[in-house]
């Protein structure tokens, strides 16, 4: 059987222009994305074909079940190139395959939209280095988009903002560093008489010696529902770049919160599923693999599932 992993990624629905994560449970005030992409994937469950990427694909939807979870194959397959399928026992060609035909893989989603949270996750299964995130999204997005014009639904990787949802409170926020990449007109005054902006970079951290910052700012800048200027005031001088240090355990954590490092979310689980007559995995074991990872996941960056 082919190296079987799992991609992980956040789902997520903001205004057309605007940065804050909605609420998935009433993004527009009233509308369930989990009802919304239901009706979505239940209309894919024809073969069509997206010239874009030359390749054909359908959706096959399982009945959803009762914790509201999402899952199905995605059919994927490329087309446009003539090729010979060979029978590997005798060597001999099976089939002439033509530019118009296409071998299709299944590929196992699972996708979970909770209504009270902003950010869903999304497990996308993948065979060696071949996946349907791209396309998945695209088409997605796509028809969400034509539906709700003023919104747009966004599928991104995890970055260690995501993660400080479990720090913070696990942990203890210790430091606290503001950095700009000039110096203000008005501290060049005072440290070397030149009354306006200077090229270097101004930093400064606050380090207290007991709890001092706000968890719950933190926790609502993590989740997307605040901007990072709203959880704290920055003054006249604005800011660059914001760092953190968060104590968890024996560990000092540091997070960049203006641009927070990616986290490597893909889970080889080829040991740990079975491979089926056809040789792809069961579903049963994929679905087993699955709701660890996305467990795991959602515990990891403080999403109830």
């Amino acid at each position: 059987m082919k190296r079987c992993s799992v991609a992980v990624y956040l789902v997520e629905v903001k205004e057309l222009h605007g940065r804050t994560s909605l609420k998935l449970g009433e993004f527009d005030g009233h509308s369930n994305l989990r009802d919304v992409v239901q009706k979505i994937l239940a209309r894919l469950g024809i073969y069509r074909k997206i010239d874009l990427y030359h390749k054909v694909f359908r959706v096959a939807l399982d009945p959803i079940g009762n914790d509201g979870e999402l899952t199905g194959l995605i059919h994927s397959g490329d087309y446009g190139l003539a090729a010979d399928i060979i029978n590997s026992d005798s060597g001999v060609v099976a089939y002439k395959k033509r530019k118009t035909d296409s071998l299709t893989d299944p590929f196992y989603f699972s996708l979970h939209l909770p209504p009270k949270e902003t950010r869903g996750i999304l497990c996308l299964q993948q065979f060696g280095l071949s996946g349907v995130k791209t396309l998945f999204e695209n088409v997605l997005a796509g028809q969400f988009g034509r539906k709700y014009p003023n919104f747009r639904l966004h599928i991104r990787g995890l970055t260690m903002t995501d993660a400080l949802v479990d720090y913070v409170k696990r942990g203890v926020v210790e430091e606290l560093i503001v950095e700009k990449h000039e110096i203000p007109a008005d501290i060049a005054d005072h440290f070397g008489g030149v009354k306006k902006t200077y090229p270097g970079k101004f930093s400064y951290s606050i380090k207290p010696s007991r709890g001092l910052f706000k968890k719950s700012g933190l926790l609502a800048f993590a989740k997307g529902e605040k901007e990072l200027s709203d959880v704290f005031d920055f003054g006249e001088h604005g800011f660059d770049v914001v760092k953190t240090k968060i104590r968890v355990g024996d560990e000092l954590k540091p997070v960049n919160l203006t641009k927070p490092d990616s986290i490597s979310t893909t889970f080889d689980i080829t040991g740990a599923v079975q491979a089926g007559q056809d040789g792809y995995p069961t579903k049963a074991s994929l679905a087993k693999e699955f709701k660890k990872i996305a467990t795991e996941t959602a515990k990891r960056g403080g999403i109830a599932l």
